[in-house]
């Protein structure tokens, strides 16, 4: 990870923590914003995954085969 993706992730944790009204100490911020990339990385991985399930009109999911 380079420092201009860790710096934009920075800034966007920062807005999102900002929304919640979180306010992470400036000693643990490069630890929590790096685990908060790797998070959004992981969830991005996984939203590729196929699971064998489908989701109806109405929104429910129901399994294929």
């Amino acid at each position: 990870m380079t420092s201009d993706e860790v710096a934009a992730g920075a800034a966007e944790f920062d807005v999102r923590a900002g929304l919640l009204g979180i306010d992470v100490p400036a000693d643990l911020k490069d630890g929590v914003v790096r685990g908060y990339l790797g998070l959004r990385a992981m969830s991005e991985l996984l939203r590729g995954v196929e699971t064998g399930r489908t989701e109806t009109s109405e929104g429910r999911e129901t399994a294929d085969g």
